[in-house]
């Protein structure tokens, strides 16, 4: 009967770096669980290391961990540590454990990968095969690295973007993508809502000027395409924050009947046709719009049917 052994040994922790590309997938949430579990009943999840040919450490598992310990000013701990013989195969471990353990997100395994072409000399087939994976899974990941523009991929690994974000960023045309970015960090805006604007920016039938809105402002673009109720109250940043919605929504309709301008002036006969009830319809709801927009702008001036007429072209 054979019997193996564990390569265990105990380290100065503070002297391990950190491992920037395992660190990416760590989320607010899951270092806030980790410590509560950590200081509840230890380390229960093994920290492994691997030691190069010239003695230096690199976590292959157990980052987040790792990096909760030093917060915790422990200096000292016992890990697991392998020996590899060469610097790239630390990707193709990382990869290799993380994929058992389902603790990637594609858009990192994609970036271990582009690195591992970079610095082994791998091709796709090799890395394939090296991790177990079919050939499409390696040419998936490293597409979809491509398909991000580099300041995109450089605020994901300065963690000033989430993998996830970015990840659902990578589907808008290249030259926008680090404006629209930016606005994500600054703003704060969560993945769910990234998702909603990045899935209304490529429908087809979503306006050029909300196109526009959506990478320059998002946080008042998703007031347009996902509305949600408001209900008046005295909160002095309430009604501010009202007003402001209020004025943007003006000014992107303004951009919008420009554009429905150029449209109206470049229609034909057909299109007339082929859109008359539409257009009857754009007529009535501009014709209430306008009256009511009159009666605000000239006090005094009667408003037919308390504002709501059936106003035609």
């Amino acid at each position: 009967m054979q019997t193996i052994k564990y390569p265990v040994k105990e380290v100065d922790i503070k002297t391990i770096p950190r491992n920037r590309m395992l660190s990416l997938g760590i989320t607010q949430t899951q270092k806030a669980l980790c410590e509560k579990s950590i200081r509840q009943y230890g380390l229960l999840t093994p920290i492994v290391l691997m030691e190069n040919p010239d003695g230096e450490l690199m976590t292959l598992t157990g980052e987040n961990e790792l990096e909760i310990l030093k917060e915790m000013d422990v200096t000292r701990a016992e890990v697991f540590i392998t020996k590899l013989k060469e610097r790239s195969d630390s990707g193709k471990a990382i990869l290799l454990l993380s994929s058992l353990q389902k603790g990637l997100n594609p858009l990192v395994e994609g970036l271990i990968l582009r690195e591992l072409m970079k610095t082994g000399g791998y091709n796709q087939k090799e890395l394939a095969d090296a991790l177990l994976k079919s050939k499409s899974w390696v040419s998936k990941r490293l597409s979809l690295i491509e398909q991000l523009n580099e300041k995109v991929a450089e605020m994901v690994l300065s963690k000033q973007l989430c993998p996830a974000s970015a990840q659902d960023i990578a589907r808008l045309p290249q030259e926008v993508q680090h404006t629209f970015a930016l606005q994500i960090y600054s703003k704060s805006i969560p993945k769910s809502t990234v998702e909603c604007l990045v899935t209304a920016y490529n429908n087809k039938t979503t306006p050029a000027a909300l196109k526009q809105e959506i990478i320059k402002n998002p946080a008042l673009a998703i007031q347009t395409i996902n509305p949600v109720k408001v209900v008046k109250c005295g909160d002095n940043d309430t009604e501010k924050d009202i007003s402001t919605r209020w004025e943007a929504t003006i000014r992107l309709l303004l951009k919008l009947i420009a554009e429905v301008e150029i449209y109206l002036a470049a229609m034909n006969t057909e299109d007339i046709n082929k859109y008359h009830r539409l257009l009857a319809v754009l007529c009535n709801s501009m014709g209430r719009f306008i009256k009511l927009a009159e009666q605000l702008i000239s006090p005094g001036k009667p408003v037919v049917n308390g504002g709501v007429d059936n106003g035609s072209c």
